[in-house]
């Protein structure tokens, strides 16, 4: 559960400056699939353009508007729990 754990540390952190591989990422659409969104919208993920998710993640009920930790690594985003 060491997933639980970071994202526990990083939600304590507040509205700190993240470091540049850490992102707030936000769901951007729910339906027909879920869409996370970063920069401002400009780069969006779902599960066929590298959107991974944490088990912790996927067992969330996810709205449109909510927030999320997220690690950037290249074309994939790895959402880690909800902020």
């Amino acid at each position: 559960m060491w997933d639980v754990e970071l994202a526990r540390k990083i939600m304590q952190q507040g509205r700190q400056k993240l470091p540049q591989v850490w992102h707030r990422a936000e769901v951007v659409q729910t339906t027909p699939k879920l869409v996370f969104a970063i920069f401002d919208g400009e780069a969006k993920f779902d599960s066929e353009t590298g959107l991974l998710m944490t088990r912790t993640a996927a067992s969330r009920s996810w709205t449109v508007g909510a927030t999320a930790c997220a690690l950037l690594d290249g074309a994939q985003l790895l959402v880690l729990d909800a902020m």
